[in-house]
C-alpha cells in the first residue's frame, strides 16, 4: 500500500510543539506499534482507509480552543487497512496521539466520534504494542486511484495532491515509478487533483466521489520544449529577481544563473515573462527572440527556442559608490555584497581608487579580498553618490 502524507501550515504554538516533538523522534530510542482493526459502520471491514498517528497535545492544551493554540501536525505514521481491515502503525516514538481513520475533516476519531473534542488520545510507551479496533463513524465513498503518463523520470519524486471543501488539509500520496498512485477511499464531496511538483503545461483535475470507486483519473504530461536565454539590464548590475513564464493555465519558474543566462522546460503554448521580487524602479522592457519582440507573448510550438534576450529597465539614474583604499598590499579588486544584488565588483587602481559606476539602492558590505587588513565596511547606498575609504586595522 501506498504511504501518505497531509500537509498543513500551524502557528506558532503548533510549530514550536512539533519541532520539540520532531527533536525527541530524532533521538535513538525503542519505538512503538499500534495495530487493530477498523470497521465501516455496518460493522464489516473496512477496507483501503488511512489510518494515521498524529501527535495530540499537551495535557493543558484544547484544540477547541482554535489555532491560535493548537492545530494537528502533519501523521506521524499512516498505513491503509487491509481486506480484512487491520492495520498497522510502527516506528511510533513514545508519547500521545490522536488515532484518525480517513481524512481530517471527514474521519474517525478513535473510539469513533468524527468529533476530535470527544475523541481518546492514546498514548504509548517504548517497546509497546497497543491493539485498538474501532468503527468509522461516517461512511466514505469509493477508493480513488490515478494515472500519470509518462510516469516519473528515474530518481525523480512526484506527488498527487487532493484538496476538497470538506477536508481540514491538504492530502499527498506518492506517483509511483510506473506513474500510478491511490488515496483509498474518501469522503463522498467534490475534489481538485493536482500533481507536485506540477509539470508545465499540466492542468488540475475536479472529480467527484460517491459509492463507486474513482479510477478514471489521468493526467497526460505534456511535451515540453527547451528554452533558453539571458537576462541584460539597460544599465547597471541585475538585481535578484524570480523570473517565470506564465499562461492562463500554468506558472513555471525558470532559475537564474549567476551570469544572467537561463534555460527552462515549457510546454507548446505562449507564454509570458514576469519577474518576481525587483526592486522599485526595476521592470521588464522587452522580450526579444533574434530581431523579433515576443514581449507580449513567447510563442513556444515544437521546437526549442534559443536566443531570448529579456531586458530590464533601470532606474533613470543609479548612485555611484567610490573611493580609496589605504594599505591594501597589492590587492587587485573591491567586492560589494547585499541582498539586493549578490556580488559587484571592481578593480582597484594602483592608487587604491575604485569606482562601482552604477548601484542598486541597498545594503552592502564592502570588502577587499586579499587584504586581510582591511576591515568590511557596512555600506547603504540610497539615492545619491556615496564616497567611502575604508582603512586598515
Amino acid at each position: 500500500m501506498p504511504s501518505f502524507s497531509v500537509s498543513c501550515c500551524t502557528p506558532m504554538i503548533s510549530f514550536l510543539f512539533t519541532l520539540l516533538f520532531l527533536l525527541q523522534r530524532g533521538a535513538a530510542g525503542p519505538q512503538a506499534v499500534i495495530t487493530g482493526q477498523l470497521q465501516a459502520p455496518d460493522g464489516s471491514p473496512a477496507t483501503a482507509v488511512s489510518v494515521s498517528a498524529i501527535v495530540a497535545p499537551a495535557a493543558n492544551v484544547r484544540p477547541e480552543e482554535g489555532i491560535q493554540y493548537y492545530e494537528a501536525a502533519p501523521p506521524v505514521s499512516t498505513a491503509f487497512s487491509d481486506a480484512q481491515g487491520h492495520y498497522r502503525l510502527g516506528n511510533l516514538p513514545p508519547g500521545r496521539y490522536y488515532l484518525v481513520a480517513g481524512a481530517q475533516g471527514q474521519g474517525t476519531f478513535y473510539p469513533g466520534t468524527p468529533d476530535r473534542d470527544r475523541a481518546t488520545i492514546v498514548t504509548v510507551a517504548a517497546n509497546s504494542t497497543t491493539t485498538l479496533d474501532f468503527k468509522l463513524a461516517i461512511a466514505l465513498g469509493g477508493k480513488v486511484s490515478g494515472r500519470i503518463t509518462p510516469p516519473p523520470a528515474a530518481g525523480e519524486q512526484e506527488v498527487a495532491v487532493l484538496s476538497g471543501v470538506k477536508l481540514e488539509n491538504i492530502l499527498e500520496t506518492p506517483i509511483h515509478q510506473d506513474g500510478t498512485f491511490e488515496f483509498g477511499h474518501l469522503p463522498k464531496g467534490t475534489y481538485l487533483l493536482n500533481v507536485g511538483p506540477t509539470p508545465p503545461g499540466l492542468g488540475a483535475i475536479a472529480f467527484d466521489v460517491g459509492e463507486q470507486d474513482v479510477t478514471s483519473l489521468r493526467f497526460v504530461r505534456p511535451p515540453t520544449h527547451t528554452v533558453s536565454g539571458r537576462i541584460v539590464t539597460e544599465q547597471g548590475p541585475l538585481p535578484w529577481t524570480f523570473l517565470a513564464f506564465t499562461t492562463t493555465q500554468s506558472y513555471v519558474s525558470a532559475p537564474i544563473n549567476p551570469d544572467g543566462t537561463f534555460s527552462v522546460k515549457l510546454h507548446a503554448a505562449t507564454h509570458h515573462a514576469e519577474f518576481g521580487g525587483m526592486p522599485v524602479g526595476y521592470s521588464i522592457a522587452s522580450v526579444r527572440v533574434g530581431s523579433k519582440d515576443v514581449t507580449n507573448g513567447l510563442v513556444v510550438d515544437g521546437s526549442d527556442v534559443s536566443g531570448v534576450v529579456i531586458t530590464v529597465a533601470a532606474p533613470k539614474r543609479l548612485p555611484r559608490v567610490r573611493g580609496r583604499i589605504a594599505d591594501a598590499h597589492g590587492a587587485a579588486k573591491v567586492r560589494m555584497t547585499g541582498p539586493i544584488i549578490g556580488a559587484l565588483e571592481a578593480p582597484l587602481q594602483s592608487d587604491g581608487s575604485f569606482e562601482f559606476a552604477a548601484v542598486t539602492p541597498g545594503s552592502y558590505t564592502l570588502t577587499v579580498p586579499g587584504a586581510a587588513d582591511v576591515a568590511p565596511i557596512n555600506v547603504v547606498v540610497t539615492d545619491s553618490d556615496v564616497e567611502i575609504n575604508p582603512r586598515a586595522r
